[in-house]
């Protein structure tokens, strides 16, 4: 046989190593077929996981680590895929230790000698949905990892730990404000809560004097309170509550400074305004009343 005649032969040969599935996402090995372990669908001898699907909840900007554990691997490739809404379509973030996304805060550190963590740092709400592990087989053997980001929440809170809408106090005396934050991981150096008087921050405010802010990190959440002294009615409007990392969540109360007037004036004041209605419309249906009576009961 010629030499040519060799080149048509091995050049007409279908590719061992390619798929018909319709999915370009998963990640195939290039290797021959003799290179392949006849024992790959072998629970006991291929390729295999050492745990299940779970489901993951996290903090928002917390950063995360999903887990695949595999045994007797050998020669196949892993990947990790994450799945869009519609279940069908999938992205590419990693093969082996090689980072495939364009968002940074996707990698993989590999635990040894077996786990294939993707690491997720910093993550938020669109983080949230269906990760896939994947091992080359073919077809490819898969597990799930369903990550749920708990929604953050900052609010300005009441005595009894509702949320806070106004707030009076009278000329002279201190404002204090209290916020929390809830659902949110806390870093010293990223995460600060700042206190804004219309626009104005007021953490390092030293123009006005009498104010400070307090301010406690926990890991998943904070308690900030905010004391103002000697108020003026010139210290009254709106007061905001906002992270630093997350701008686009902010609590606000509106804060009045009575002039001249005090507190207990001003709810005896709403006490007769609400009073005063009802002793007319009871009045006047005890009068009705004697009317109705009275012509019933005298005789015509």
């Amino acid at each position: 046989m010629s030499s040519n005649a060799t080149v048509k032969k091995v050049t007409g040969m279908k590719r061992i190593g390619g798929t018909d599935s319709p999915m370009l996402n998963y990640i195939f090995d290039t290797h021959n077929g003799h290179s392949k372990h006849q024992h790959y669908h072998d629970h006991r001898w291929g390729p295999h996981f050492e745990g299940k699907s779970t489901n993951i909840t996290a903090q928002a900007g917390a950063s995360v680590m999903l887990d695949c554990r595999i045994s007797l691997l050998q020669d196949k490739t892993v990947s990790w895929v994450r799945r869009q809404e519609n279940g069908e379509t999938m992205s590419l973030l990693t093969v082996g230790q090689q980072t495939y996304t364009g968002d940074a805060r996707y990698t993989v550190e590999f635990q040894y000698p077996d786990n294939w963590r993707l690491r997720i740092a910093s993550v938020n709400s669109s983080d949230e949905g269906q990760y896939e592990c994947q091992i080359s087989t073919h077809p490819p053997k898969f597990i799930h990892v369903n990550l749920h980001i708990n929604a953050p929440s900052v609010s300005i809170i009441d005595a009894e730990g509702g949320p806070l809408r106004d707030k009076y106090y009278e000329a002279e005396s201190t404002i204090e404000l209290v916020c929390v934050v809830r659902h949110m991981a806390m870093q010293m150096q990223y995460s600060v809560v700042q206190w804004l008087h219309g626009n104005r921050t007021l953490n390092y405010d030293t123009t006005r004097g009498g104010i400070s802010v307090k301010t406690n990190l926990m890991e998943e959440g904070a308690n900030s309170t905010l004391s103002i002294a000697r108020v003026k009615p010139s210290d009254s409007g709106n007061y905001t509550c906002i992270l630093a990392t997350m701008t686009q969540q902010p609590a606000t109360v509106h804060v009045h400074v009575l002039n001249g007037e005090s507190l207990a004036e001003l709810h005896h004041g709403k006490a007769n305004s609400l009073i005063h209605p009802r002793i007319e419309l009871s009045i006047g249906l005890v009068l009705a009343l004697l009317g109705f009576f009275h012509g019933w009961l005298v005789p015509r």
